[in-house]
């Protein structure tokens, strides 16, 4: 149970920290998302709503036709990239600003997404694009993850936005065909340039911003200016190209369009004169009869058709030779047989299945015809022909005409080689020669202009597969297409070379742009870097550096800024550095006080006596200082004088010598301190001050006296002099307060040693005494047996008498006389006997001092057996008393009392006689013996 526990007291732990770590990366990972948001993406919403004005826009250049493209559609993308940057601005930002990095990485990444679709959807060609930004967004998060379990969720989030991009492409393209931006059109070539062009520059902005690796802000405004000046010129000429281009378009559509109108102008020229002829041959009676006799005999003269043909046909042969253009010019009837022509093989021929012939039955036909009988491609124009009343067709005149007059206008378009003109009937087959062969046209104009019959302009791939800019429209009279063409690339040629110039002139510009540029940034950074050299001088110490303000901008500001706050830099530091100076002073003088009262200490410890204490210190403070006059006061027993006891001076010494004192509590200064007890100084000898002064001091301008304490005692005056005026100050009194303590301390050391070695004096003679008389008193309790021993080398003797006194008495030190020697025993100054002995010849010192330092030993040996000897008849005689006083106490009668004292004192005092009596009147009777 107890393991069951702990594993699950385990597995709660170690949620408890796995929960704890996810808490953190999640933290950690909203933080850095959202630093990044906000720090490296606070230009992206600006960036965006500028590129979604820029679109708007181009979409009203396309409206007012100065670019090619469909301005509804532009002008939507622009209001998409607006909306994007509010979002960015007004929902992401603010998520990221309170640190809600995740969720608003991942609404950002959304919002993209659906404008990339947007934008794929209606702008064919952006998707890579579109892809590659929508894609990048994720895929930066990486880089930023706190946290490797993040890593997998912005990959697939990555996916799944490049995935939906891919699908809006395919499904616009492929499924729905939506018409959305051509992106070869001027307008989606301009727009694309200035989506790259802004996001160029944010990123440049970006870089900039946050890269703090510059060395020199030259570099930094260089850097900058180039970039900021680059992007637009180059923009700029890509935009001029793209306009150079749209320009040149129009001018060679407008070109296509006159060459056509042209084309149309010859070929109806042409028509009208054929049609002139064909109405001129109508219009004449004499061949009308003829014809109609030929046609119908039955309205001729019988016997006359062959006649009538004959004038019919040499009518057509003169009009044939008049304009020398026709091939053939014929009549035929209604049953579509040729009834003459110039041509007499073709009379008899029937067409009535040919177009012209059906045509030409019902009203003015021109067009071009096939027809094996009439050799190579041939121009027909046919028209009716009405009987002499012009109510009735009875026929129709055709007149075929080789048709490389058409051809030749059609083919040549002088003035502009690269265009080519050709016509294309209702079968979408060409009429007129093609420069590639080709058996069918069926490109986007042949189409507008065939199925519905309009006129138009545009970009498509001709009948060659080839991009031209061209010019349709639909040719009634002939029911044909009139086609003016120009390959694309002769177009972008000719706007290269625009573009080209403009390059050339841009790079000039932009080459222009960088010196200036560069001229500029020298004429910003320099002052800036005079000023950084002018900090570093000054910080190195060249306090005098100032910078020269020569401009009014915030440079100058900042210039004058700097001399002014070096002004007070430098004052302050000089103010700084004089009172360093000044406080070092004062720290050397209090070193020096501080020293000297360290010398008095000295002093005091190694001087002999207290007079020589007082001169030392004295003289050591009036050489250390230099003062005009030292002097040390110590007052008097009675306590009523302060009496000049020390002085290094000549008029101190004869102050001395006239026993100077005064008198505590007077009026001169030293009588005040002495009275106070309190440090006083007089900074200036006024006249009132003069009075106070002594006359033998005359050059004394201040003077400062300190007290000398020893606890609450006072016990002299310290009092130094100066001849100059404001000499002291309230430090000093503090400074020389310690060295006056010390003093203090040192005068009473003296004092209080002088005293013990008084008190030792008197201690070791009366010691003297009491150890003389404890000696003296040994023989006389009979202690003492004998007064000594003497020793033969064969035995001990007692000695009984004592030798003279003068032959022993009173030696301080070992007496030798040949071999006898006498060494005194000494106890405290006391000499309590001798030690006498006879040595042989030849000893030696050694024996000697042996015999001292035996002496020694034997005098602190009696000293000691004597103490004992008294300390056991001092124990006895308590030990008497106590025996005494328990006996007493034992009773309580009164009589028995007083007999027990006498029987226990008397047994206590051997040989005396003792008694005890009451007295009857105290006040009359004494004691008596």
């Amino acid at each position: 149970m107890n393991n069951f526990n702990h594993r699950v007291w385990n597995a709660g732990q170690a949620e408890m920290t796995r929960m704890t770590e996810s808490l953190n990366d999640g933290a950690a990972m909203n933080e850095r998302l959202a630093d990044l948001l906000t720090k490296g993406g606070r230009h992206t919403p600006r960036f965006l709503f500028v590129s979604g004005i820029g679109i708007v826009a181009i979409s009203i250049l396309t409206w007012f036709g100065i670019l090619d493209g469909p301005a509804l559609l532009l002008f939507s993308l622009g209001a998409v990239l607006v909306l994007l940057a509010s979002v960015q601005g007004l929902v992401v930002r603010p998520l990221a600003q309170q640190k809600k990095g995740i969720l608003a990485y991942v609404l950002s990444s959304i919002f993209v997404l659906i404008a990339s679709v947007v934008f794929v959807f209606l702008w064919q060609g952006i998707a890579p694009l579109a892809f590659l930004i929508s894609v990048a967004i994720p895929l930066n998060a990486i880089r930023t993850a706190a946290a490797r379990k993040y890593i997998p969720w912005f990959v697939i989030l990555a996916v799944l936005i490049g995935a939906g991009v891919i699908a809006a492409e395919y499904i616009a393209a492929a499924v729905m065909r939506l018409e959305r931006v051509q992106f070869n059109s001027s307008a989606s070539i301009a727009g694309l340039a200035f989506l790259l062009a802004t996001g160029f520059l944010l990123f440049t902005v970006t870089i900039i911003t946050q890269n703090r690796n510059f060395r020199s802000l030259q570099g930094l405004l260089l850097a900058s200016f180039v970039v900021i000046v680059t992007i637009p010129t180059v923009m700029a000429t890509i935009l001029s190209g793209v306009g150079a281009y749209a320009n040149s378009q129009t001018q060679t559509f407008n070109t296509l369009k006159a060459i056509a109108g042209l084309k149309e102008n010859q070929i109806t020229l042409l028509i009208d004169e054929i049609r002139n002829d064909a109405d001129k041959i109508q219009s004449n009676a004499d061949f009308k009869q003829n014809l109609l006799a030929v046609i119908n005999p039955k309205d001729g003269v019988p016997g006359q058709s062959s006649q009538n043909l004959s004038r019919a046909r040499s009518f057509l042969i003169a009009l044939q030779k008049e304009g020398d253009a026709y091939t053939e010019i014929m009549v035929l009837d209604n049953q579509g047989n040729v009834v003459v022509s110039t041509d007499a093989q073709n009379e008899g021929r029937n067409y009535e299945t040919q177009l012209f012939y059906r045509q030409g039955t019902v009203k003015f036909f021109t067009g071009f015809a096939t027809i094996p009988d009439f050799g190579e491609q041939n121009l027909i124009v046919a028209t009716p022909l009405f009987d002499n009343n012009g109510q009735i067709i009875r026929g129709v005149i055709a007149l075929r005409l080789d048709a490389n007059a058409v051809k030749r206008i059609m083919e040549s378009t002088p003035g502009f080689v690269e265009a080519e003109t050709y016509l294309v009937d209702k079968n979408f087959a060409p009429v007129t020669n093609t420069r590639t062969r080709t058996q069918s046209v069926r490109s986007q104009a042949a189409l507008s202009a065939i199925i519905d019959n309009i006129d138009g302009q545009g970009t498509y791939e001709n009948y060659a597969n080839e991009s031209v800019l061209g010019y349709y429209k639909w040719y009634e009279p002939m029911q044909m297409a009139v086609i003016a063409e120009v390959p694309v690339n002769i177009v972008v040629a000719s706007s290269v070379k625009s573009l080209a110039g403009s390059s050339l002139l841009a790079l000039f510009v932009i080459i222009v742009a960088i010196w200036a540029v560069a001229i500029s940034a020298k004429s910003i950074s320099d002052p800036i870097r005079d000023l950084v050299q002018i900090t570093e001088s000054f910080t190195a110490g060249k306090y005098s550096s100032r910078a020269m303000v020569n401009r009014k901008d915030e440079i100058g500001a900042l210039a004058g800024s700097f001399n002014q706050m070096a002004e007070q830099l430098q004052d302050i530091i000089g103010k700084l550095e004089q009172r360093v100076s000044d406080r070092t002073k004062e720290l050397e003088n209090q070193t020096l006080r501080v020293r000297v009262a360290a010398e008095i200490a000295r002093d005091a410890a190694s001087a002999p006596d207290l007079h020589k204490l007082l001169d030392s210190s004295a003289e050591l403070i009036f050489e250390r200082f230099g003062f005009y006059h030292t002097g040390i006061y110590l007052i008097d027993k009675s306590k009523e004088y302060a009496v000049l006891t020390a002085s290094p001076t000549e008029a101190g010494k004869e102050m001395i010598a006239n026993g100077y004192k005064i008198r505590v509590g007077d009026v001169n200064i030293v009588g005040r301190v002495a009275a106070s007890m309190e440090p006083r100084i007089i900074l200036d000898m006024d006249s009132k001050n003069q009075l106070m002064n002594n006359p033998l001091l005359s050059l004394t301008r201040a003077e400062m006296a300190l007290p000398l304490k020893a606890g609450n005692r006072m016990i002299g005056v310290l009092d130094v002099q100066s001849d100059k005026p404001q000499a002291f100050s309230q430090d000093d009194i503090a400074a020389m307060q310690v060295m006056a303590d010390q003093l203090a301390i040192a005068i009473e050391r003296a004092r209080l040693l002088e005293e013990v070695e008084q008190n030792l004096k008197e201690l070791e003679t009366a010691y003297g005494q009491y150890t003389r008389e404890g000696w003296q008193g040994l023989g006389s309790r009979g202690i003492l047996i004998n007064r000594g021993y003497r020793f033969n080398n064969i035995r001990i003797e007692p000695i009984k008498e004592m030798p003279a006194m003068g032959n022993w008495q009173d030696k301080d030190s070992a007496k030798n006389s040949g071999n006898t020697i006498a060494i005194p025993i000494k106890l405290r100054g006391q000499q309590i006997g001798m030690i006498s002995a006879k040595l042989k010849e030849g000893h030696n010192s050694r024996t000697i001092s042996t015999l001292q330092a035996a002496t020694e030993r034997l005098a602190a040996a009696l000293e000691s057996a004597r103490l004992y000897e008294e300390a056991r008849t001092r124990a006895d005689r308590e030990q008497s008393i106590s025996k005494v006083a328990t006996a007493i106490s034992s009773s309580t009668d009164y009589d028995e009392i007083l007999r027990t004292t006498v029987r226990e004192v008397g047994s206590a005092l051997s040989d005396t006689e003792v008694s005890i009596q009451i007295l009857e009147n105290i006040d009359e009777q004494k004691i008596g013996s």
